[in-house]
C-alpha cells in the first residue's frame, strides 16, 4: 500500500521530496477509490468494541444467582453507497451464572426474577440494542447447562427450559444446551443433550414425559428430531451403533433414513452382516407406525440400502390440494404439451422450523391434458448462480407420481419442502427458481418474493429439499 511504503521510506531515511510527493498523491488516490468503511486492504467492517455495562446489584438478592455479566458490543457498519453515512449497531449479551445445586423449580424461579430486574437496566444502559438484539444465557455446572433466549422476556418459557435441563441432568445428561422457541424462524424449543450412550433411551423417556424435543448424542449413537422423542427409536439407534465395526448410527426422525457408518470397504462381509441385522430387527416401526429406511456405508467404500424389519411402505400418491371434487380420469386425454402449461410461483409458508413453497402449472389449452411426474427445480441466488450441493429427495419415500388429467384453465400444484436454515453466516438465500414442469419443457425462471413477506427462500448451499409430484390444485 502507498501509506505503508511511505512509512517504511521515512524510517529508512529516504526523504527525497519528489518521492514523498508521489507517495502522498498515491495515498490520496487510493482513499478516493475506497468505499466508505472499506480500507485499502479490503477490510469492510471494523472489529466490534465490547463494553461491560454497569448494571445495579439488585440481582444479588435473587436466591441461586451467582453472577450476572452484561456486555454491550458495538460495531460500525459502513454505508453501502458513496455518501451514505456509517451507522453504529449495538447488541447486548447477558450471561447469568446460577448455583450448581439448584432444583429445576429453583432455577426456573431464579431466571424469572433476575430477568425482571435486569431487563429495565439493559433498556436504560443500552437503548440502541433493543429486544431483537439482546440475548441472555443461563449456565449451571459442573454438568454444563446452557439455556439461551433472545429478548430478555421474563416469561415461563426460559424457566421451563431450565427446569427441563435440570431434570435431564439428573437423569444422566453430561451436557444440556437448550433454546427457547424463536417466533421469527419458527424453530421449536429443543435441547441438545450429551450423555453416556447407555443413558440415551432413559433421557428420551424423560424428554417425552416433559414434551421437550431433543437431540441426543452419546458414544457412537446420535438421535435428532424437532419432535418429542420416541424412546424405542432411541433404543434402536443405540443398538445399531453397538453392532460390530459400526463407527456411528444417526437418525434424524421422522423423515430421514437411519445412517450407519462402518469401518469397512466395499465387499467386506461386515456391511452385509449389519444390513441383515437391520432387516431382521423387529422393534421398529414404533410410535409413528411408519417404515424406516436405512443406509449402511463403509468408510472406505460400499453401500447397502434397505428397510428396517423388512417393512416397506405401501405406494402412495400425492392427494389433491383442497377438498374440491376430483377431476375426471380420462384415459383418452393426451399428454400436456410444454406450450399448454403456464408455470408460476404459488407462495411460501413456515411453521415450527419447516418451510414449504408451491409451484403451479395452469392448462392454457382448450382441452384437457394429462401430466405425470415431479417438476425439476434448480435454486438460484440473487446473482443468478445455482445453490451448490442441494440434495433433492422424494416428497415421501413411498410416493409415486400419478397421472392427473387437467381441465382447461385449471392448475396442478407441487410442493417444495425443506427445514429452516440459518442465514447468519450465509445470507445468500434463494431468490429465484428454475423450474422444468415436465421433460421437454423449456425451464422457467420464477421469482419467489412475496408481497408483504419474505423476498427469498432460506434454501442455501448444501440444503436438502423434497419435491412432490404434480397434483390437482385449488383455484
Amino acid at each position: 500500500m502507498p501509506g505503508s511504503t511511505h512509512r517504511r521510506e521515512v524510517r529508512m531515511g529516504i526523504a527525497a521530496v519528489a518521492l514523498v510527493l508521489l507517495v502522498v498523491v498515491g495515498c490520496t488516490v487510493a482513499v478516493l477509490w475506497v468505499r466508505p468503511g472499506v480500507s485499502a486492504a479490503g477490510t469492510r467492517t471494523p472489529e466490534p468494541v465490547s463494553k461491560i455495562l454497569d448494571i445495579s446489584d439488585e440481582w444479588r438478592s435473587v436466591p441461586g444467582v451467582r453472577d450476572v455479566l452484561a456486555v454491550d458490543e458495538s460495531r460500525r457498519i459502513p454505508g453501502e453507497d458513496f455518501g451514505e453515512a456509517d451507522r453504529e449497531e449495538h447488541s447486548v449479551s447477558v450471561e447469568v451464572s446460577l448455583e450448581d445445586d439448584l432444583t429445576g423449580a429453583e432455577a426456573a424461579a431464579a431466571s424469572k426474577e433476575v430477568l425482571r430486574l435486569v431487563r429495565p437496566e439493559i433498556t436504560r444502559l443500552a437503548p440502541e440494542a433493543g429486544p431483537d438484539r439482546t440475548g441472555v444465557s443461563f449456565t449451571m455446572g459442573p454438568t454444563r447447562i446452557t439455556v439461551i433466549e433472545r429478548g430478555l422476556n421474563p416469561g415461563e418459557a426460559i424457566g421451563d427450559a431450565l427446569a427441563d435441563a435440570v431434570t435431564l441432568r439428573e437423569a444422566g445428561a453430561t451436557s444440556v444446551s437448550s433454546t427457547v422457541a424463536d417466533p421469527q424462524t419458527g424453530l421449536p424449543a429443543k435441547a441438545d443433550v450429551e450423555a453416556p450412550q447407555a443413558r440415551l433411551a432413559a433421557l428420551a423417556a424423560v424428554a417425552r414425559d416433559r414434551q421437550r424435543p431433543v437431540d441426543l448424542r452419546g458414544g457412537d449413537a446420535w438421535y435428532r428430531s424437532n419432535e418429542v422423542p420416541d424412546p424405542a427409536a432411541v433404543r434402536f439407534v443405540v443398538a445399531a451403533s453397538e453392532q460390530p465395526s459400526v463407527t456411528s448410527a444417526q437418525l434424524a426422525a421422522p423423515y430421514e433414513p437411519l445412517i450407519v457408518l462402518i469401518e469397512a470397504a466395499e465387499g467386506d462381509q461386515v456391511i452385509s452382516d449389519v444390513s441383515r441385522w437391520l432387516t431382521a430387527y423387529q422393534g421398529y416401526p414404533v410410535g409413528s407406525g411408519q417404515p424406516l429406511e436405512y443406509v449402511v456405508e463403509g468408510t472406505r467404500g460400499g453401500r447397502v440400502e434397505g428397510w428396517v424389519g423388512g417393512k416397506t411402505p405401501a405406494p402412495t400418491t400425492m392427494p389433491p390440494f383442497g377438498d374440491g371434487t376430483p377431476w375426471p380420469i380420462d384415459p383418452a386425454a393426451p399428454p400436456c404439451r410444454p406450450s399448454d402449461l403456464e408455470v408460476t410461483f404459488g407462495g411460501q409458508d413456515a411453521a415450527l422450523g419447516s418451510r414449504q413453497a408451491w409451484l403451479r402449472a395452469r392448462n392454457l389449452g382448450r382441452r384437457a391434458c394429462a401430466i405425470e411426474g415431479v417438476p425439476d427445480v434448480a435454486f438460484l441466488n440473487a446473482a443468478g448462480a445455482r445453490q451448490t450441493e442441494v440434495m433433492v429427495k422424494p416428497y415421501e419415500p413411498s410416493m409415486v407420481p400419478e397421472r392427473v388429467v387437467v381441465p382447461p384453465a385449471q392448475s396442478v400444484m407441487a410442493v417444495i419442502d425443506w427445514q429452516a436454515m440459518s442465514t447468519a453466516n450465509d445470507p445468500d438465500v434463494t431468490t429465484e427458481l428454475l423450474v422444468t414442469a415436465m421433460p421437454g419443457s423449456t425451464p422457467t425462471t420464477l421469482g419467489v418474493a412475496v408481497i408483504d413477506g419474505p423476498s427469498g427462500l432460506d434454501i442455501l448451499d448444501g440444503a436438502e429439499v423434497r419435491i412432490s409430484p404434480w397434483a390437482q390444485a385449488i383455484d
